[in-house]
């Protein structure tokens, strides 16, 4: 994603969101530390780069999903990727975070629930690609298990 662009989005949802004190009061309550008025303004500046959990959290209190959407827009055909390829990234980040989860769960804190978080939507996040690199080589889309399938 281009710089300029995260920027952008970022700067609409703190926008949205009230503010920076009620942008940083939300991302302060999803990933459990404070947040430093600081670091939005430079993450709205383009000084620095916007962390997905603040951008999760911002989106979900906003009902915003403009990275998500710009995320989806700029996507490559499915069909075109090597199976070999997205399948080891596959089960790398499927690894990753049932690795994080266990880490969070024996320690409790905070920012260990987060890194979970971050490492399962990366995990499903390649488990969608894979199924839509399979359903691009099928005959098309395949319903779920019950639901016509």
């Amino acid at each position: 994603m281009q710089p300029k662009v995260a920027a952008q989005m970022f700067r609409n949802l703190v926008t949205q969101s009230g503010g920076k004190e009620a942008a940083a009061a939300t991302i302060a309550s999803a990933v459990g530390h404070s947040i430093s008025l600081g670091s939005l303004s430079r993450i709205e500046n383009g000084n620095a780069e916007v962390p997905l959990l603040w951008a999760w959290a911002l989106m979900d209190a906003t009902h915003n999903p403009c990275f998500d959407a710009y995320r989806a827009q700029v996507a490559e055909p499915p069909g075109d990727a090597c199976p070999y390829e997205l399948i080891g990234e596959t089960s790398r980040e499927h690894g990753e975070s049932l690795e994080a989860s266990l880490r969070a769960a024996r320690s409790e804190t905070a920012q260990d629930w987060a890194q979970a978080a971050v490492e399962h939507r990366e995990a499903a996040d390649k488990h969608a690609a894979m199924a839509a690199l399979c359903e691009a080589r099928s005959t098309g889309p395949v319903p779920l298990r019950g639901q016509g399938g």
